[in-house]
Parts: structure tokens; sequence; C-alpha cells
């Protein structure tokens, strides 16, 4: 039995031939000298199962490299990119070094684990550089779902679709050139303003809630004769739940959660109540919610293979929208001792994923789009 198959189907869920891996690409004002990188990077290695297997984790540290421009293009020269699909997974990070700063590009293959895995290792390699007592072993094994999980249920295809799955054709392989990145820039003082027009009738939302709601009207302003329904997923990562999994979890614990809408309402509910069941469909996320999908894709595999899974995708990929709010991450965990991360980006295409990025006094929501949308 290879080395794929013994991985729960969380993990293999993301090795498709549509899988581009993780990239973050970090940028500082000073950084350490490569031989402090070197070290705290071997020193933090034994720690975490699925990085120290084989040679799995590489590091380029390059002196003397061109600051890049703004736009995502010209940002894919700061990483070493993992390779993709189901080839020997990998976490490349390369160091370019603008004068006494610059950037640290982390690509990571998403069947190893989540963002919030890759930052979690990125965090315990800064703080080791900085002389902090060694980390805590990571936890990777994701325990089996229950049993009574699946439940009695209908046709495999309707559950993953009530999960916000869609089991479709194999997936061409595609490229970098195949999408283009939307960004859409939010002032905060236009987000405040959204969040107090939506609280006036739904006061318990939050700004994330308002802004799931205001990008997914964004992306779909108006219904499309023939369509499949648009569909709103958001991100959720299923290690906040008490009990389920530890905290140290290096996997995939990041699912979406499908936000129920009956027809016709994608277009037509107020901004308010979009946002308000975005908030409801958060409040409501359980353990149940992570054991059933859990379920549902190890099903697809033993009844499928891997090919089967090849064919899941978030049903959104088709027309509709996955948010995943990445401005939440705490910049200032990865400092190295000499400074925060002043910028961070992220670079990785996933077909209509909606990545929200803290930049100051602006948000920023960064959407990968095919071309031929």
């Amino acid at each position: 039995m290879t080395e794929s198959l013994k991985r729960p189907a969380l993990d293999g869920f993301f090795a498709g031939l549509d899988d581009f891996p993780i990239e973050f690409a970090f940028f500082y004002e000073r950084l350490p000298a490569a031989e402090a990188l070197a070290e705290g990077l071997a020193r933090i290695l034994p720690a975490f199962p699925r990085l120290r297997m084989g040679d799995r984790v590489s590091l380029e540290d390059v002196p003397g490299s061109r600051v890049p421009s703004g736009d995502k293009d010209s940002r894919t020269g700061l990483f070493d990119s993992a390779e993709r699909g189901t080839r020997w997974p990998r976490c490349q990070l390369k160091v370019s070094r603008f004068g006494e700063g610059g950037c640290i590009g982390a690509s990571m293959s998403h069947v190893l684990g989540d963002g919030v895995s890759l930052v979690n290792f990125l965090n315990a390699w800064a703080r080791n550089v900085q002389g902090a007592a060694p980390v805590a072993p990571a936890v990777s094994d994701c325990p089996p779902p229950p049993v009574e999980a699946l439940g009695a249920s209908g046709p495999l295809e309707e559950e993953l679709a009530r999960a916000g799955f869609r089991l479709g054709p194999l997936p061409r392989f595609c490229l970098r050139e195949d999408y283009t990145w939307d960004i859409v820039r939010l002032p905060r003082e236009q987000v405040e303003a959204l969040l107090r027009e939506a609280r006036a009738s739904q006061p318990q939302v939050t700004v994330g809630d308002v802004l799931a709601a205001h990008l997914f009207r964004h992306y779909h302003p108006t219904a499309v004769e023939g369509a499949p329904e648009p569909s709103l997923g958001i991100i959720f990562d299923f290690r906040r739940i008490p009990g389920l999994l530890p905290p140290s979890y290096f996997g995939n614990a990041g699912l979406p959660l499908l936000v129920p809408l009956a027809p016709g309402e994608a277009t037509t509910l107020p901004l308010p109540e979009l946002a308000a069941r975005v908030r409801a469909r958060l409040q409501s996320a359980s353990a149940a919610d992570f054991h059933r999908y859990h379920a549902l894709l190890e099903e697809v595999r033993r009844t499928r293979g891997q090919e089967g899974l090849n064919r899941v995708a978030f049903s959104a990929e088709d027309h509709g929208l996955v948010i995943n709010n990445i401005s939440r991450f705490d910049l200032s965990l990865l400092d190295f001792g000499t400074g925060a991360p002043y910028a961070f980006d992220v670079i990785t295409p996933v077909p209509r994923v909606c990545f929200i990025i803290s930049r100051g006094d602006t948000l920023e929501a960064h959407t990968s789009l095919p071309k031929d949308c």
C-alpha cells in the first residue's frame, strides 16, 4: 500500500490533479543570517512527523534577490513551488534577501496540511530561532470517524451536495496561467459602515459575516439562467471545536461550511439577512459536521478509490464562492527575532476561493477566477 493511501481521505481530497500547494509570502524589513534560519529549522523538524519523513523540507537562501512588484505573477519567483497532486508531498522554503530584509516564501503540498498547519510550523521555526524552548510535538493522526457518522443516507452524490461538495468529472490539469486574481479593496471605514447597517436588524453578525455576504453578492449580483444556484461556503477550522482535535493538529482541518440558501435567495436576500445566515451556520458548526465530512470522503475512497476523491470538489467552484478569512493570522508570531513581517500575501490560485487579507487600514479580498469566467 502506498503512503498516500494510508492518509485519511480528508488529506486525499487535496491530492487531486487540480490541487495547488499552499503558498504564503511574508515580507520583512530585516531577517536573521542564513545559518541561524537553517539551524533553527533543523531543530524543530523532529517535532513535525509529516514533514520529517524523507527529504520533505528544503530551504534555499538567496542573497541579492530582485524586489518583486506588487502583482501576483511577479511574486511567484519568491517560491520553489512544492510538487502538486499525488506526487511526493513537500514543503519548500525560500528566503529571498533584499538588502537587510526580504521575503520568506513557504510552499507546502496541501495533502500534508492546511494553512493553519503551515503557519503553526513557521511560528515554531520563528520561536526556535529566537531561542525559545523546543516545541511540543505536533499531532498528525486524525481519528477515524465514528461508525454512525455516515448514518442512513441517500445516494452518495446527494449527501456530498448537502455537505457542500460535488462529485464531477476528473478535472483537467490546470496551470497558474489558467487563472486570474481579482482583488477587491475595502477600507475599514466602508466595512464598519456595512457592519453598522447590518446590525441595525441583525445585531449578532460580525465583520467576517458581513464581509462574506458583501463579497458573495459582489461576485453574484444577478441570477444566471440555466446555471446552478450560487452557493456560499465558509472555511471553518475544526480545531476550534473543543475536544475534537488538539490545537497542535498538523493536517487538514479547515473545511467549508455550506451556508443554507433556498433557490433564489442567493441574489434576493438583503445583505443583513445573508450575513445572519453566515453567522448561524458558523455558530452551528460541530464535531458531527467534521465526522460527517470525514465519513463521506472515506466512503468516496472506499467505493471509488483515489480517482473518486480526485473528482470531489467544493460545490462553489462551479458557480459560487468559498471564503477563507486569513486576515486573522497574527503576523507577530512570525518574528524570527528581527521584527514581525510588515506584509503578507497568498499566491495559490484555487478556483472561486476568496482569501481575505489585512493590509493596515484596508481589508483586501483576493479571489482566484478561471480566465474563462
